[in-house]
């Protein structure tokens, strides 16, 4: 169990390849971090940022972001990750104990124009999280998770070649986010059937660090 009197913030951010089941091992995580006693939230980056720009009038929909002009586009990444940050030590000051708050995002973005960060310098500076969390799968189950699923099924994630030079890139874009705040950068393998075990593996590392 945790210590009431050890009050602390532990910023993690997860990031993976659609087909990887992140979202299915950040549910388990939070299960397991909470079944030790930790207090636990996650936040979706681009569901944040989406209800950002809507506030503020930016856009009506998360289709509407792509037209905007890329420094509206920044101006709401960086005040997005300002807002997770400051909400995320507001909530571990009130917090008994390892307030442990988990970033749902991207370290690289596919697009028609290139690959972009996904914790581009204005935000991973921003969020200054202590660790990034990699999760990975095998090309050959990122492929047949996206042929079961036909609600996500991606075209451009359906060649293992391009997956496999995409989840090597992923570690790249990750590691250069993690150097501008030392960071520390963990991969873990989400192997079929196993996500019990890699949410296992990732609450060892958050305990860790």
């Amino acid at each position: 169990m945790v210590s009431k009197f050890n009050s602390s913030l532990k910023l993690i951010v997860m990031v993976g390849l659609p087909g990887v089941g992140k979202s299915t091992v950040i549910n388990l995580v939070v299960k397991k971090l909470k079944e030790k006693g930790y207090n636990v939230e996650v936040i979706n980056f681009g569901d944040f940022m989406l209800k950002f720009m809507v506030s503020k009038g930016y856009v009506k929909s998360r289709d509407e972001i792509r037209k905007l002009p890329l420094t509206i586009q920044q101006e709401a990444q960086t005040k997005s990750a300002k807002e997770i940050r400051r909400r995320f030590e507001e909530l571990s000051s009130k917090s008994e104990g390892i307030f442990i708050g988990i970033v749902d995002t991207h370290a690289l973005i596919k697009t028609e124009t290139g690959l972009w960060p996904g914790l581009p310098k204005h935000v991973i500076e921003e969020l200054r999280p202590h660790a990034i969390i990699v999760i990975e799968a095998s090309p050959k189950e990122i492929v047949s998770r996206q042929l079961r699923d036909k609600t996500r099924y991606r075209a451009d994630y359906a060649r293992e070649e391009l997956i496999t030079e995409l989840l090597n890139l992923n570690r790249v874009f990750a590691i250069s986010s993690a150097v501008l705040v030392g960071a520390s950068v963990a991969t873990v393998m989400n192997k079929e059937g196993k996500a019990e075990e890699a949410a296992e593996e990732v609450v060892n590392i958050i305990e860790r660090i």
